[in-house]
């Protein structure tokens, strides 16, 4: 290898995000030169794609390949002799350039955090205004109804003390009646009776008073009625994340992997409780393979299904970088790619980095930031999938209206290396509940 030209610095040679030498170097449109797990990763985290150093930004994602003159250059660099002083600048670079890396990923996290938790307050508050105003017009109803029916009230009062003077009057008239019975002279009497041909009649009840008030029932009621499915759209809102979590850890069952199902890249635990990748994995399946097992797709399946009723379980996934987890169809097919497309039978939620989306609609977000355990609950006659952030106590995703008509199994893909750092297990673990 040739000796490094004297005209190239060190400086020249060090990546600006991690502050070490180039590896695998990569440039940007722009001439400037990177890492390519540096810049991959930072452009990963953020919405657009701009140069770390000029910021300068760019329509689509540049395509990145190695530039194999600097990374000769790099290679020569790191070939040659360190004096004792260049061995330490160069430890001490790369420490401060991880210990950048770690502090640039708890900004990243904590802006994540921040912007979650306003949308959460912003959403709520909606709610709120949007109840309160339900409410305040059920009030308002309410005064308005209270209002007719204490004039009906009063109406009705002065109807039944009329009534109670008629009573009298017909009382004090029998009296009289019995009176004269007993008298000798009752033809005398009875021709000039006063009340011999009187009539009662009872004052009208004001029956336009008993409609308006029937109305203003009937639309308190629908307005009642209103609020009511209102509140049962939106009420899980109001519960608390960590009620709805622990109710869903009241249907947790024991899980365990069947490994006539999974596929010949993936190494199964004795214990049939946790899967990973392994990357020296050459074997290929023979033409009389189990037909159950995954021959493209890169997955296992829980040994027990279930056709009704409610399971949870949950599923530590650690520092894993891409995993994929949820139910599939008993039904599923096992030797062809699987399609990610809606009603392919798989109900999962894929995460890469930082990012998670669905099985079924790749490429749609659906929530950001890490996780290290997600819970899943199946509702099967209810047709929901919901998928918990454990740790949190948050609801990640739910898929609604699945309409099961076979039996599901638990799905587990713990994804190849491609993101690297990612042969860490899938590990189903005991449900201990918030």
């Amino acid at each position: 290898m040739a000796s490094l030209p004297p005209l190239v610095s060190e400086d020249q040679l060090l990546c600006p995000i991690c502050l070490g030498v180039l590896v695998q170097p990569v440039s940007t449109p722009c001439g400037h030169n990177f890492c390519m797990s540096c810049l991959s990763s930072y452009w990963d985290s953020s919405a657009v794609s701009v140069c770390p150093v000029c910021k300068e930004s760019y329509s689509q994602r540049p395509q990145l390949r190695v530039n194999t003159f600097i990374s000769g250059l790099c290679q020569s660099f790191l070939n040659r002799p360190l004096s004792a002083a260049e061995t330490q600048s160069r430890e001490m670079r790369a420490e401060l350039g991880g210990t950048e890396a770690k502090i640039s990923s708890m900004i990243q996290e904590k802006v994540q955090k921040v912007q979650s938790i306003r949308q959460a307050v912003a959403q709520r508050q909606e709610e709120s205004r949007h109840l309160a105003k339900t409410i305040q017009d059920l009030s308002s109803l309410a005064k308005a109804m209270e209002a007719k029916q204490q004039h009906v009230d009063l109406e009705a009062e002065k109807v039944a003390k009329d009534i109670e003077k008629e009573i009298k009057d017909l009382t004090e008239t029998q009296t009289k009646l019995k009176d004269l019975k007993l008298s000798q002279d009752v033809q005398a009497i009875w021709p000039n009776h006063p009340n011999k041909n009187a009539q009662s009649k009872p004052p009208a009840i004001n029956l336009e008073s008993e409609l308006e008030i029937q109305q203003l029932r009937n639309s308190f009621s629908a307005s009642l009625s209103q609020l009511r499915v209102y509140w049962e759209k939106t009420g899980a809102n109001f519960i608390s994340d960590i009620a709805a979590l622990k109710y869903a850890q009241q249907f947790a069952k024991d899980v365990t992997l069947d490994p006539k199902t999974a596929h010949h890249s993936l190494v199964l635990s004795r214990d049939m409780k946790q899967v990973k990748f392994n990357p020296d994995a050459n074997a290929r399946p023979t033409a009389a393979s189990n037909p159950a097992r995954f021959e493209k797709h890169l997955a296992v399946l829980g040994a027990k299904g279930i056709r009704s009723g409610k399971f949870y379980f949950e599923v530590a996934v650690g520092a894993k970088t891409e995993w994929i987890v949820g139910v599939a169809l008993a039904s599923l097919q096992r030797k062809g790619k699987l399609p990610h497309t809606p009603g392919c039978g798989v109900y999962a939620v894929c995460f890469r980095m930082s990012d998670f989306e669905t099985f079924c609609r790749p490429n749609v977000p659906i929530h950001r930031g890490k996780i290290e355990r997600v819970g899943v609950l199946v509702n099967y006659e209810g047709g929901r999938v919901s998928f918990y952030d454990v740790g949190g106590a948050k609801l990640i995703h739910a898929f609604e209206d699945c309409a099961f008509a076979e039996k599901v199994h638990p799905y587990f893909n713990p994804c190849n290396d491609e993101f690297e750092n990612n042969l860490g297990p899938l590990a189903i673990v005991p449900v201990n509940p918030k």
